[in-house]
This record gives C-alpha cells, structure tokens and sequence, in this order.
C-alpha cells in the first residue's frame, strides 16, 4: 500500500537540501488520518535539527486538494465501536492531541516552511496551512472551516486565528457558516500574500534549489519571501467575495448574544448566491457548534497560541463524548442521509450550562496531554 504522505529531500545548488513534504492520499483528498501525524512530527522535528535543510515545502498530489480536513469518518467509526467513557475519551483525545501538536510545531518550525495551497484547504487541512511561514494560494484554493456541518467546531488553532484576522466579523461569519472563500479572499484577510497560478510550481521549486542560500539563516525568511513574490500574479484569479459583504461582519461583531447574530444574518437581504450558501451552512448546522463558536471568538481572543490548542483539544474530546459529532459526521458522510438528529433543534434551544460542560478540561492543569507546548 501507497504511504499516505511522502518526504523527499531536494539538493540545492550550494550543497544544502529543500525537505519536501507531500500529502499523498488523492483520494480521499487527503484527509488526515491518524498514521500521518506522527510521521509528520518525527520528520519535522528531524528537519528542524538539521543544519543541511534550509526550507521546507509542504505540498499534496493531484490537483482536487490540498487537504480537505481530519479523516472524521474514522474516527467517528472507531468512536462508535468503543464501548467506555474512558476508552472513548482515549480514542478521541489521542486522535486530535497527534494532530494539534504537528500543528503546533508548524508555527514553531523556524526555518521557512512553504505550504502550497491548491484546491480544496478546509478544516485540518488550514490547520496545516496556517502553520507555515509563507502560504501559497493558487487559482483553484477554496478555504473553508465546515466544522459547523458535522457537529464539531473551528479547531486546529482556529482559536487562534479566526480571532486575529484584520476586519471585524468575519472570523466570526466563517466559523459560524463555514463559508467557503478563495484566493483574493485569503489575500483579503492576510492568510496568503502570494497568488500564484498553480502552473509554476515547478517554476518555484527550481528557483528553490537555485537560490543562494546566505550563511546568515536569520535571512532566509526574506529570500523565500522575495522568491515568492517574483512569482505573483493574479490576473486570473476570480473576485474576493468578503469585501462585498463587510458591513455585513462588521454589524455582527457587534452583538452580544448569539441569537441576535442569529437574527441579523437572517433578516440580511442579499442577492449574493455565495452569502445565500454560507447562511444555508448555518441553519442546517449544528447548534452547539454555533455556540462553542460564539465562545471561541468572544471570550478567548487572548489565549496564546499554545492555550488555544489546549482549550480546543478539551472541547473536540467533550465534543465527540457529549455532543453532536458522532451524530453529525454519520449524517453527513457515512449514511450520507443529510438529515442530522441533533441534540438541540435550535440555538435558542442550547442552555448555557450545557456549553459551559464543554469548556470544562476533562484532565487536571497538571495532566493535560498538550501541557508542554
């Protein structure tokens, strides 16, 4: 069988090395299973060490996806066979605690990591993509945060970044609809600086191995960004959706409660199919999820980096327990019925103290599976 991510080591023209990383699951669009996690971790962490790999690019096969999010089928599967709060809880909490360190240790590589955004970049998938230092959109990214279909929530840092983007609302819009953007979208928010068409990848990586790599490491963040911006070029990228609807986010950050969110996107008049779309997303969406959502972006826009990944990894483990992801994820892809029996039929519907119990840490400060990040 077909390993289901790829590493090769590239050799520049000055002797040293480009690690390349390819997510290699077409497939499937390359959704992250749990064996790719630690095989991502031990090479990046060999990588980082070593004083040969100057930059690494993290790409996929095919053209469909970058990545699509985490294999959820699975674990929704093996969460559905094991029979045990404990030994569920271990399913889970392993599963998503692999996952959010190799995340983790993206934004803390150092060296300049490459990400090449191409098609499908949604869930885990932007996970991964945030992690990087310099991200590549090309013509064909659509970026999306779905969780809200499968009754989990913006994960995989989300946390974090959702609340650091530079127009207000929109974190909030997108974590509550899931909305799908593109290129000029993520161009828009500061998720990417550089659109390139997909064609140049290998004009890119052969500029890679060419460059001449100063001896002074500190620089090769601006030699990667400077490449990389040789190689821009949007004219046939299509328009950004989120500046036409602006007013729009800007209104909703400025509810307190939930359900005056709620109101105001429904009340909004707009002739736009992809806003029609997106609030679709929202209220056939899973209610816990809107509120965990609402909290995410309300009250934790502070934590660091780290504690994001720690209060996410409590929630995705009470989510899959005590909620509505088992439900969600065999609605929509296992039975693939489309018809969710969630726990609460509205928002209104979910009591406060049942999503406090989801920001409760099932494991005591000291104990914390990501305490060490």
């Amino acid at each position: 069988m077909e390993a289901s991510v790829l590493f090769d080591e590239l050799a520049t023209d000055d002797g040293h090395v480009i690690g390349i990383i390819t997510l290699n699951k077409a497939r499937q669009l390359h959704a992250l299973s749990a064996d790719m996690f630690p095989l991502l971790r031990q090479q990046l962490l060999a990588w980082q060490c070593d004083n040969r790999v100057v930059s690494v690019l993290l790409t996929s096969t095919g053209e469909k996806a970058f990545c699509a999010g985490g294999d959820v089928k699975s674990l929704q599967q093996a969460l559905v066979v094991t029979e045990g709060h404990e030994a569920k809880q271990q399913v889970a909490s392993q599963y998503f605690m692999a996952e959010y360190q190799v995340d983790y240790l993206l934004h803390h590589f150092g060296k300049p990591l490459i990400v090449w955004g191409d098609g499908i970049i949604m869930g885990g998938g932007l996970g991964l993509f945030m992690g990087a230092s310099h991200r590549v959109v090309t013509e064909t990214a659509r970026i999306a945060m779905p969780e809200i279909t499968i009754g989990l929530f913006p994960d995989v840092g989300a946390t974090w970044f959702l609340n650091r983007l530079p127009h207000p609302g929109v974190g909030l819009f997108l974590g509550l609809t899931g909305a799908s953007i593109n290129a000029k979208d993520a161009q828009y928010l500061g998720l990417s600086e550089y659109l390139i068409p997909a064609t140049k990848y290998t004009d890119v990586l052969n500029a890679l191995t060419t460059l001449d790599w100063q001896s002074d490491t500190a620089l090769h963040h601006q030699q990667v960004d400077k490449l990389l911006a040789q190689y821009y070029v949007d004219a046939d990228f299509a328009n950004c959706h989120l500046v036409n609807h602006q007013a729009l986010f800007t209104q909703l950050s400025a509810y307190t409660e939930l359900t005056d969110v709620m109101a105001c996107i429904q009340a909004h008049e707009s002739g736009d199919p992809w806003l029609q779309t997106s609030v679709n997303k929202l209220l056939l969406g899973s209610p816990i999820s809107a509120h965990i959502l609402y909290r995410q972006v309300n009250q934790y826009s502070e934590l660091s980096l780290a504690a994001c990944f720690q209060l996410e990894l409590d929630l995705a483990v009470n989510v899959c327990l005590n909620a509505d992801l088992v439900e969600g994820v065999r609605a929509l892809l296992v039975d693939k019925d489309n018809q969710p029996n969630w726990l609460f039929k509205q928002i209104k519907d979910v009591s406060v103290d049942f999503v406090d119990g989801l920001f409760v840490s099932p494991w005591k400060i000291e104990s914390h599976p990501l305490r060490t990040l």
